[in-house]
């Protein structure tokens, strides 16, 4: 089906609806950062291709990006990551492109260094699911926008660890530190940002996300990465009962044990 007029003033007039249903300036100014000319024209893009049928309602706000739902052609939902192409947000970054072979000669090019992050989360997530470790099926990537599964029910978006009750915290500690040995001895990444804030939990079933600063396990910061990692979940766990020991855990992940 060709991308339509209709089709793209229902998308402008959405967008609108984002920017002023919140009277706060702030969120405002960071919808403006999100939906700039170049980013409208890859989601109208996107539409063209039949990536991406309407764009629902934003999901979550974060420090790079922003992430909406959205439908596709059959009517299916699907998570839409949009990275807001500004200074700031490649500052926060490059120490994660830096030093990943992938990913070389980004420069001072801020742009080109969000769309290469981009590209970097959208490669992470299709290792990682390749792999076996449980994160949203990738599903496409263009520029400074992720399209990927959406983790939730049609109510609502899957909660974040640290938001749900917990019936057994050993069993999905010990799922954890599973995934983390996985994404370690076969994927080769290690997550570098992992908490109870870049979980998801369906039912007691946890699902990774926020993948985009994870690093191949060769990288120069990749054991320090690791270490935080397992520092943060061991934390979150100990308030839960759980008890382990952080260097054992390392051990583990690497397989020295």
């Amino acid at each position: 089906m060709a991308f339509s007029e209709k089709k793209r003033l229902q998308l402008e007039s959405k967008i609108m609806s984002y920017r002023y249903r919140n009277k706060d300036s702030d969120q405002r100014k960071t919808y403006d950062e999100v939906f700039d000319e170049k980013t409208l024209l890859t989601l109208y893009k996107m539409m063209t291709s039949e990536v991406i049928d309407t764009l629902d309602f934003p999901l979550a706000t974060g420090k790079e990006g922003n992430v909406f739902r959205a439908n596709t052609m059959d009517d299916k939902p699907i998570a839409v990551k949009i990275y807001r192409v500004s200074n700031s947000t490649f500052k926060n970054i490059q120490k994660y492109i830096d030093g990943d072979r992938r990913f070389r000669g980004v420069g001072k090019n801020h742009r080109r260094g969000i769309y290469l992050w981009a590209q970097k989360e959208f490669r992470n997530l299709e290792r990682m699911h390749k792999n076996g470790v449980t994160v949203p099926e990738p599903v496409a990537c263009d520029n400074n926008v992720v399209v990927m599964e959406y983790i939730g029910t049609l109510e609502q978006p899957a909660k974040h660890l640290k938001d749900v009750e917990l019936d057994d915290p050993q069993k999905i500690f010990d799922h954890l530190l599973g995934q983390m040995k996985t994404m370690y001895q076969k994927a080769d990444l290690v997550h570098s940002d992992l908490s109870e804030y870049n979980i998801l939990m369906i039912e007691q079933d946890p699902i990774i996300i926020d993948v985009g600063q994870a690093v191949l396990t060769n990288h120069p910061m990749a054991q320090e990465f690791l270490t935080r990692d397992v520092k943060n979940i061991i934390k979150f766990f100990n308030k839960h009962g759980v008890e382990a020991d952080n260097a054992e855990v390392i051990e583990m992940i690497r397989g020295e044990t």
